[in-house]
């Protein structure tokens, strides 16, 4: 008899991220190439039907005045390039909160300097993020790491200890 084997996924939160930086964060550094792109899903409001990530020409205003999307994406550099990274956008007016997700072994798997690597260059580019956009809070985990149970490191403006977060997300 074989046991299942269950993947968790680890979860990055960028919270209140400011819509009017949707369109160069998405475009500028996340730089998604259509053919990373495995599937994704967007509802244009405005025209009141489905598009995909390839047909819009400013997330701004596609997830205006709310809105949600999600992008499946076979992988994604975010410090270091995760395979089968989710992104979920949910936006209101003005803010929302950009999730990514992806599973557990992409950062925790190899020998330990080499997750010690992945780790440092994932919360080096959250830090870089944070300057860039003025987000007040990130949250890392697993999933839903919302829940403080299993969220493992939060990181907000006060946070200047590099080398504490990391190790906190190595624990």
């Amino acid at each position: 008899m074989t046991e299942a084997v269950t993947v968790e996924s680890l979860e990055i939160i960028l919270l209140d991220f400011k819509k009017s930086n949707l369109d160069q964060f998405i475009k500028k550094d996340l730089s998604i190439q259509t053919n990373q792109i495995r599937s994704s899903h967007f509802y244009d409001n405005s025209r009141g039907k489905d598009t995909e990530f390839q047909d819009i020409t400013s997330f701004e205003e596609i997830l205006s005045p709310k809105g949600t999307g999600n992008l499946f994406l076979s992988d994604l550099n975010l410090g270091h390039n995760f395979i089968d990274v989710m992104i979920v956008f949910s936006f209101d007016e003005q803010y929302g909160d950009i999730t990514m997700n992806f599973p557990e072994e992409e950062l925790y798997s190899g020998e330990k300097s080499e997750t010690a690597l992945k780790a440092e260059g994932l919360i080096r580019y959250i830090f870089d993020m944070m300057d860039k956009y003025e987000i007040k809070k990130v949250r890392v985990g697993y999933e839903p790491a919302t829940d403080d149970d299993t969220c493992l490191v939060e990181i907000n403006k006060e946070t200047k200890n590099f080398n504490d977060i990391v190790t906190k997300l190595l624990g």
